[in-house]
């Protein structure tokens, strides 16, 4: 800039010389003077403005992350959903491994969990690591893990539903949570099996008369429920009902299918990714594979066109976190590992990778929970890296002469 400033000196003061000697009028010289000093003036200016962003972006590791997620939209295309030092961009669009659409509660999941509510004396994410330490199984080999528990427990929290249908429960560790989240909800616990599998044990049975099982030789389907039934006696309302898909069966059908029963609100939890999944319907009708691969393109272009939202839970923190871990990427999916790419999951929460308090925050909630925050054995690995996009769906109305039709 000192260069700059000594050359544009030196040609003003030339230009100037030449203005004497060809003997223009004198307010002539005063301008070329005047315009000698702006550019002074514009030159410093822009060397203290390069310094100061040079400065911010060094200290940018340690400040506080506030603002990280970054909408943009133009004429030319759809909006994207970008993150500061993140690699995924989630565009407002299928055809992409990211897929965003309008404004869920979800993507403000970091500030509705540690942000002081109005009113509330404790934060939410306090509120839950309380629930979660007292967990009836700490392990939950085959069932959700802090992430997914966070999503659901979020989900009740938020949309306040009189009525939560659980399509899979195994050992009851989801219905925990549920009940957890709202002691008034409704809940509707349905699996085929008595008994949990993985060797779990007992199933956690909730105690409240509000909560039916249909499990075991009980068992009735999501799909074979008497939902208009119960909804003409007014039993049950659907617009405030909140499905929750845990059953590892053909996730975009049960969509579907309970879209034309009225249902508004529905959360996947097993969201697996392209060529992913631990059964066969798993690898071929999550809402993630519908929005990306080409072979389900008119599936993906139906249940977006249907949507009011759809957004994926973000993980508590980045799979890097896990590198003192020696476990492999699982081909099934449903795992985080350090090495991955990053390209096809929503920012994190946290940040500890890159931020001290961040780093401070997530230490405090791994020994809170008895969780070595290095993750290098099995048992705190599977705690905070067990995360399989879970996402929640905001369904579009359907008219009333289309309900319960086949």
């Amino acid at each position: 800039n000192h260069t700059s400033q000594i050359t544009f000196n030196q040609t003003a003061n030339m230009a100037i010389i030449t203005l004497r000697k060809k003997k223009y009028h004198e307010s002539v010289l005063l301008l070329a003077r005047f315009a000698v000093f702006v550019a002074f003036i514009f030159l410093t200016l822009n060397s203290i403005l390069e310094t100061t962003q040079v400065s911010t972006r060094q200290d940018s590791d340690s400040s506080t992350l506030t603002l990280v997620a970054e909408a943009s939209s133009s004429s030319s295309g759809p909006k994207t959903l970008t993150w500061d030092n993140w690699p995924a961009v989630a565009h407002e669009q299928v055809g992409h491994p990211l897929v965003t659409k309008g404004e869920s509660f979800f993507n403000q999941a970091r500030d509705l969990y540690f942000q002081l509510q109005p009113g509330e004396m404790t934060t939410l994410m306090e509120e839950f690591l309380e629930v979660y330490k007292n967990r009836p199984d700490p392990v939950n080999m085959c069932g959700i893990r802090i992430n997914h528990a966070l999503a659901l427990f979020l989900a009740v929290k938020h949309i306040k539903p009189t009525l939560v249908v659980e399509s899979g429960v195994n050992a009851g560790v989801s219905t925990y949570f549920i009940r957890a989240a709202s002691p008034t909800t409704k809940i509707f616990a349905i699996d085929p099996k008595d008994e949990p599998i993985c060797k779990q044990g007992e199933r956690w049975i909730d105690s409240s008369d509000l909560t039916t099982n249909y499990t075991g030789k009980n068992f009735v389907d999501l799909m074979e429920l008497d939902w208009k039934g119960m909804v003409e006696k007014k039993e049950i309302d659907p617009d405030s009902t909140l499905v929750f898909l845990d059953d590892h069966l053909h996730a975009f059908m049960r969509i579907a299918g309970v879209m034309k029963f009225g249902v508004r609100h529905v959360l996947v939890e097993d969201n697996y990714k392209y060529r992913e999944g631990a059964t066969h319907e798993d690898k071929i009708s999550t809402p993630k594979q519908m929005f990306y691969g080409k072979e389900w393109k008119k599936e993906g272009d139906w249940l977006f066109s249907n949507i009011v939202a759809y957004a994926e839970f973000p993980p508590i923190v980045p799979p890097i976190m896990a590198k003192a871990s020696k476990v492999e990427r699982k081909k099934a999916g449903g795992f985080m590992v350090a090495a991955d790419h990053n390209k096809d999951i929503v920012h994190p929460m946290l940040r500890p990778d890159l931020n001290e308090d961040d780093m401070k925050i997530y230490r405090e909630i791994a020994n809170k929970l008895g969780i070595d925050p290095t993750l290098e054995d099995d048992f705190s690995y599977m705690q905070f890296m067990n995360y399989n996009q879970i996402c929640h769906l905001e369904l579009l109305t359907i008219p009333p002469s289309l309900l319960y039709k086949d």
